[in-house]
Parts: C-alpha cells; sequence; structure tokens
C-alpha cells in the first residue's frame, strides 16, 4: 500500500456545520440523501491511501429510527472512481461513509478523508430537515454514538463551539420533543455545561419527560440508568417504583429485581435475596419467551448451587437440575464437584451419588444449543464446546467411580466420551486400563493402550504396561518393541508435532550459572561442553509443573544411557526451607532427576538462573522447559499439554533435531 505524505484537502461536499467549498471525492445523488430513496455514491480515492488497492470496502453508518447501525456497502469499479448505492430506510437522519482495504475489524488501510469523514444529513421526502440529524451528527463527532466502531469514521473531539451550534439547530428542530433522542441529548450537553448547572437541567429535563405520560419501558429504563449516573439514588428509585408499577413483568424489571435480590450479598443473604427473585420470575416462565436475560438465571443457579453445595443443602441442590439447560448444570457440576474431586477434600460417596444424579441431566441436554451466546451463535462451535465440557465432567464422574471401586459403573461411562474424547487425556487412558484390569478384561487393555498411544496421550505406567503385553505375545522379549510404538503414531500427529518443535525454536545466549545439586555438590554450566542439555524449570507450589513430572521421568529414562544429553530439573521461585522441599518431594514420590536449586538473587529471591531468561521468554510463567547446545537456548517452551508421552515426545524431537545439526 502507497503512503501519500502530500494529500489533497478533500472534506465533504454535503450539509456540514460552517459550509465550506471543498473538492470532491465523494459525491451523493441525491445530494443532499432523501429519506425513502435508493442513494448512489461515487469516491475517488486518488491522493489517498486506497489509490491503488484493487479492491476497496465501504462501509456505511446510518442513524435510522434514532438508533445507529451499521451496512456494508459493495462497490464497483468504474476506471478511477468506484461506485455503491443503498436503499435508505424510511426514519434514516443521518448517514456516514468509510472506506478501508482488508478485514472491517483490521484494516491494513483507512480513508475517512483524513479524520473529517465524509457524512451527510439526510433530508425527508420534502427535502426538510429531519429530527434527530443535527444529533447525530454531534454524536458522531464527539464520539458518542454508543458504539466504538462508529468512532473509525471521522476523528471525534469534543469541540463545545460546534457541539452548542449543532444542538442549537436540533432544539429548534425538534422543539416538540426531544425524548426519541433523549439521553444522547443530555450527554452532549453534559460536554458544554458546568456540572452543577447540568444536573438541575437534566433533572429537568427528565422529570418534564415523567410528566409527560405515556413513558415507555425503555424510555424508563434509561430514565432510572440516567439518575443512576448523576448518582440521584432518591429520584432512580422513584423511577423504579414507577417500572414495577406500570411494567411489573417487564425484562427491565426483572433486571432490577435482579440486581436488588443479589448486589453485594454473599451467603445466606444471596439465597434469600435469589430465592424470593426466582419467587417473582420463575426461570420456566422467563423459558416460554427467552431474551437477553439468560445470564441473569446463570448467575442466579451458579450462586444458589455454590451456597447450597457449600452448606449441606442437598436437596435443594439437586433440584436445581430439574429444569436448567447444560450451560448451566454443567458449571454448577464443574464449580462444585470438579473442584472438590481435584482438591481431594470432602466426601467422594456423596459426590459420586450426586454425579449419578447429574451426569444423566448433562447427557440429554448436551445438544441444546445453550452455549450459542458465547459462541457468536455458531452452532458447530457451541456443540463443540458442550462435548469438551461434559468430556471434563465424565472424567470426574469416571474418578469418583474409581475411588469408590465401582469399576463397573466406571466403565460403563467411557461410552459416552466423545470420539475426540475418548482417548485425548492421559490421565483418563491411564484410569481406563486400571479399571479394566480390575475387571479382569486384560484382553482390552490393549487395544485401549495402543488407541491411548496413537492419541500420544500415555502415562509412564501404561507404557510399562504395554511394553509387558508385548513382550508377553514375543518370547518375552522387546526387540522391535520401539519401532512397534513409534508406527502406531500418525504421520499427521507427526507433522504437527514438528511444526510445534519448530515453533519452539530460539537462538539466545544462556548466562552461565553455578548451582547446587540435591546431594550438595555444584553444577557449572560453562562444564557443559558440546551436549545437549534439557533443564525444566518448576516449583513444588507449581501443579502443571508436578503433573509434568511423569513426562519428564520418561524423558530422563530414554536418554538415561546416552552421555551427549543431560537433562536438569532448576527448581526457582520457591521460599522457605526450598532445598528441603524440592528434595524430599522429588525423592518421596520415587523420581530420578537430576534437581538443581536456582540461586538466590541480590533481593531475596530464589530465582536469579531463570530471572536472567526472563528477555527470552518474555513471560515468567512456569513450567518452562528450555533445552541448550554449545552454550546457547536453543529451545525454549512454557506450559504442560496434560499428556506423559507428548511432552517426551516433543522434547525429544527437539533433541534429536539440535543432535542433527552440524
Amino acid at each position: 500500500m502507497k503512503t501519500h505524505f502530500f494529500t489533497k484537502c478533500v472534506l465533504l461536499l454535503c450539509p456540514f456545520f460552517g459550509q465550506q467549498v471543498v473538492a470532491q471525492t465523494v459525491s451523493w445523488s441525491p445530494n443532499p440523501p432523501l429519506q425513502q430513496k435508493k442513494i448512489s455514491f461515487t469516491y475517488e480515492p486518488k491522493g489517498g491511501d486506497l489509490e491503488f488497492s484493487d479492491e476497496p470496502k465501504a462501509s456505511l453508518a446510518l442513524y435510522t429510527g434514532n438508533r445507529w447501525r451499521k451496512a456494508d456497502i459493495e462497490l464497483k469499479s468504474n476506471g478511477k472512481v468506484w461506485t455503491g448505492e443503498y436503499q435508505l430506510p424510511e426514519n434514516t437522519a443521518f448517514v456516514a461513509l468509510k472506506f478501508y482495504q482488508g478485514d472491517p475489524e483490521k484494516p491494513e488501510a483507512v480513508d475517512n478523508n483524513n479524520g473529517k469523514g465524509y457524512f451527510s444529513r439526510v433530508l425527508g421526502t420534502n427535502k426538510k430537515d429531519v429530527s434527530g440529524s443535527f444529533i447525530a451528527e454531534t454524536a458522531l463527532r464527539s464520539g458518542l454514538t454508543g458504539n466504538w466502531m462508529f468512532n473509525s469514521y471521522v476523528n471525534t473531539e469534543k469541540n463545545t463551539k460546534v457541539i452548542d451550534s449543532l444542538l442549537l439547530k436540533e432544539e429548534k428542530l425538534s422543539r416538540k420533543s426531544m425524548r426519541p433522542f433523549l439521553f444522547t441529548y443530555l450527554d452532549l450537553k453534559r460536554l458544554i455545561m458546568p456540572a452543577t448547572e447540568f444536573s438541575a437541567f437534566a433533572d429537568q429535563m427528565l422529570q418534564k419527560e415523567l410528566k409527560k405520560g405515556r413513558a415507555d419501558e425503555e424510555l424508563l429504563a434509561g430514565i432510572q440508568r440516567y439518575y443512576i449516573r448523576m448518582k440521584d439514588t432518591a429520584a432512580a428509585q422513584g423511577v423504579e417504583d414507577m417500572i414495577y408499577k406500570s411494567y411489573p413483568k417487564s425484562s427491565t424489571a426483572r433486571f432490577l429485581a435482579y440486581k436488588r435480590a443479589t448486589d453485594g450479598k454473599s451467603g445466606n443473604d444471596f439465597q434469600v435475596g435469589a430465592e424470593s427473585f426466582l419467587s417473582k420470575f420463575p426461570y420456566l416462565e422467563w423459558k416460554k419467551q427467552p431474551d437477553n436475560g439468560e445470564y441473569i438465571y446463570y448467575t442466579i443457579f451458579r450462586g444458589l448451587g455454590a451456597h447450597y453445595f457449600e452448606t449441606g443443602q442437598i436437596e435443594k441442590f439437586t433440584a436445581l437440575f430439574k429444569d436448567i439447560d447444560f450451560k448451566t448444570a454443567n458449571e454448577i457440576y464443574r464449580w462444585n464437584l470438579t473442584r472438590a474431586q481435584i482438591m481431594g477434600k470432602g466426601d467422594f460417596n456423596l459426590f459420586y451419588s450426586l454425579s449419578k444424579m447429574i451426569i444423566p441431566y448433562l447427557l440429554e441436554r448436551k445438544s441444546d444449543l445453550s452455549y450459542m451466546i458465547d459462541f457468536g451463535n455458531n452452532k458447530e462451535k457451541a456443540l463443540a464446546n458442550a462435548e469438551k465440557q461434559l468430556d471434563e465432567r465424565l472424567f470426574t464422574h469416571i474418578f469418583l467411580a474409581n475411588a469408590l471401586a465401582d469399576y463397573t459403573g466406571a466403565e460403563q461411562s467411557f461410552q459416552y466420551l466423545s470420539d475426540k474424547g475418548k482417548y485425548s487425556t492421559a490421565d483418563l487412558n491411564d484410569l481406563h486400563f486400571r479399571i479394566l484390569e480390575k475387571l479382569g478384561r486384560e484382553t482390552e487393555i490393549k487395544t485401549v493402550l495402543e488407541k491411548s498411544v496413537s492419541a500420544n496421550a500415555v502415562t509412564p505406567a501404561m507404557f510399562i504396561k504395554l511394553k509387558e503385553i508385548y513382550k508377553k505375545a514375543h518370547g518375552d522379549k522387546d526387540m522391535g518393541y520401539e519401532q512397534y510404538v513409534a508406527s502406531m503414531i500418525p504421520n499427521d500427529k507427526k507433522a504437527e508435532m514438528r511444526a510445534h518443535v519448530m515453533a519452539g525454536m530460539v537462538n539466545h545466549p544462556l548466562p552461565p550459572f553455578v548451582l547446587e545439586d540435591a546431594d550438595g555438590n555444584f553444577v557449572d554450566s560453562q562444564q557443559f561442553g558440546d551436549k545437549v542439555v534439557v533443564i525444566d524449570f518448576w516449583a513444588t507450589w507449581c501443579r502443571p509443573c508436578i503433573m509434568a513430572f511423569p513426562g519428564m521421568q520418561l524423558l530422563v529414562d530414554q536418554y538415561a544411557k546416552d552421555p551427549q544429553v543431560a537433562i536438569y530439573m532448576i527448581g526457582t521461585m520457591q521460599s522457605g526451607d526450598y532445598k528441603t522441599k524440592s528434595v524430599n518431594y522429588v525423592r518421596g514420590e520415587g523420581y530420578r532427576f537430576n534437581l538443581l536449586h536456582d540461586a538466590v538473587g541480590p533481593k531475596g529471591e530464589q530465582d536469579q538462573v531463570f530471572k536472567s531468561l526472563v528477555p527470552l521468554f518474555k513471560s515468567s510463567g512456569i513450567p518452562r522447559k528450555i533445552i541448550v547446545k554449545n552454550g546457547m537456548v536453543r529451545y525454549s517452551s512454557e506450559g504442560y499439554s496434560g499428556s506423559p508421552s507428548q511432552l517426551r515426545d516433543e522434547l525429544s524431537m527437539a533433541v534429536e533435531i539440535l543432535r542433527a545439526e552440524k
């Protein structure tokens, strides 16, 4: 895209405050535009950032029916000029154009007339100004349309003289009533009036509208919110009471009742308020004619679910699931049962009995599209997320069943997992093979293990079992075992992993260090020589770090007899007696690691080596793996995927890529 440093003075030839005679780069037909007419326009981008664009696009902002909306206009080429057209709705008062290239959210270039805008007031069919046209122009130029996306049509500014002049014209034009755009008018007045004067003026305007009567729900809601903004709680309460009286079952009344019942409340106070709200605005009534109040019931039910669960109100807890949708039921299960299972606290017998009651509800409702609003009304994404959520809840259910020795119930639950979820989680795969062992179904274990290997979601114990099965079938010999395992991983997964590994390749100097190991000896990084060295930064408080240990043990075992590869686990960012904590944990869990303790910095933080590499990481998050070769950090990755075998394979692939370099 060519950038021009010498641009024309190109103002829009349209009704504009302070009429000016300017060069035309946009022209309208009819000029000015008329309501209920098809307008057309020509656009000549010469001299601007879109001069050499072969596919400029146009976006039209309309103020119609006292609301802003946007329309995309298809442009047609006519030599060096582009043309477009649009049928104006009946109540349009104002239009503005913006031209751009590329994606509308992140355009490569934009032409909005150097910030001055391409816009016009729209006249009525009698060719006279229509109510709202000056308000719309003032709002657009001041950035008060209420929608940030319209701020790119002009360079917004709070020019009090321009605002005052345009509002005077609107007041003259709409002297009978400012009601249709009352709140925009007040917002603009706020910009040009002293605060004390404005408060009195706004109250006078709002009370005037209330005294007129015939105020609909939307107007009353707007007035109530405006009084809240003005911090006039007494007046706001008065309007709120009017809403309850005139529109007792409206969405506005429901929202206000929800806020009154729950704001700032917790514990028993929240329960009383939430239950009172549900008695006045029953969920099943809302479901008959749902609107955008879904989040209210989601919040109410989630809060009640947590409170009932924590306080042992089990009958009320289970009763919640009778009518609610999948999204809400899933969240109540996740926040209470899954969280309790992960923390390992509480009565697992109770949790499992609750889970057996709730899981059928989730299975029944997983396709109810209750996640649509969270995914921009994309049906495929909503369903995919519901499947993912259900897989995670089933994991909890299976875990609880196994913990309580209901192996048959646990094994039967695997059938409800999605195709993607059946073998993609290493911990769940590990549970599956152990449950089959408990049931004595040895013939099925091999299939589960092989499919888990294909998904690259395998724990060390699963590899031990698979090797045992392989040797039993091959005369107690493991010759060819590694090739057998490698052959099960699909080529597309190998290619995907290689791309992921290559994306983590870097070339950054390793600041030299000398660190103490678990036995009190010291390791000097300058003695690494030409070895390929894998380093894992971890901490005892970091759950993902600990979860990754089985994968790191697989890597350690793989290279245990290779003198050219070294693996060190550096405990970092810990407090207290960090040396004892680290050593006791690693050895107590049976891991065979080369453990190092990060050095203590000048301010007492145990993170000196890790902190020296933060400029490379651009993050302070752990777990963090790096691979060093010839004094340079050549690979870096953060986080843990959840699969021990995948972690081992990613790091070993990176090691082998670096070893193959000449």
